[in-house]
């Protein structure tokens, strides 16, 4: 009983530090509730998403191959660690068995943000009509999602459709989205209009937000283009 209110405790002051934007107090506090064995199983989801999120691959592999294993986890669930599992297979560098994963996850069941990471890995795997195919299907599934409007600027951006391209990443600019990539690839879509002032402005956005592990970017890239950019 007391391990079960203990891991409680844990989860409320994770979620109080995550609403405070400190994601390393939100792994070290979902660590703790981990660690009494009572924590839900959903919470464990979570603590293996941020390990991932940190960059410690084999602690989420491990944490998500447990979850394969109990019967603890709804239907939902599962399909869940299965979609952050193959997040961890795209960051070992098996591009392809994650795509295959959230294939079939996907085939059973449909969230934004299965949408937005098999979205992602298609653009990554170079496979442009396929991508813009799904990301519409995604965009039609949620046009409010900012990750799945980047997957759908981009494509359209990588195809060079500035235009459709232009209008994506203006609705998403309309989100005020945190996340870095949103302005990076605007900076870009304003480098092949020709607009530099533009383009160097974004990234300088671009910078005021963190990488992480599962970032499709890094500092190094929005620095290396500014400084291309100046």
């Amino acid at each position: 009983m007391f391990g079960k209110i203990f891991a409680q405790i844990y989860v409320i002051k994770a979620n109080l530090a995550f609403q405070k934007g400190n994601s390393q107090e939100v792994l070290d506090l979902l660590e703790k509730a981990y660690k009494t064995g009572c924590a839900k199983a959903s919470v464990v989801s979570t603590y293996g998403y941020m390990l991932l999120k940190h960059g410690k691959l084999e602690e989420a592999m491990s944490i998500f191959t447990e979850q394969f294993n109990s019967s603890k986890l709804s239907a939902s669930e599962k399909f869940d660690v299965q979609a952050n599992y193959a997040l961890a297979l795209w960051k070992k560098g098996q591009i392809d068995a994650a795509i295959t994963l959230l294939e079939k996850v996907i085939a059973n069941y449909k969230n934004t943000n299965i949408y937005g990471s098999l979205g992602y890995l298609y653009i990554l795997n170079g496979d442009l009509d396929k991508a813009l195919k799904f990301n519409l299907e995604a965009y039609d599934y949620n046009n409010t999602n900012g990750i799945i409007l980047d997957n759908l600027g981009e494509t359209y951006l990588l195809l060079n459709d500035l235009e459709n391209a232009d209008k994506i990443f203006k609705e998403l600019m309309a989100l005020n989205p945190k996340f870095p990539e949103a302005f990076y690839d605007y900076a870009l879509l304003f480098e092949k209009m020709g607009d530099k002032e533009k383009c160097v402005e974004y990234l300088k956005k671009a910078m005021q937000y963190k990488t992480n592990f599962l970032s499709a970017i890094t500092s190094e890239d929005i620095e290396n283009k500014l400084k291309e950019m100046e």
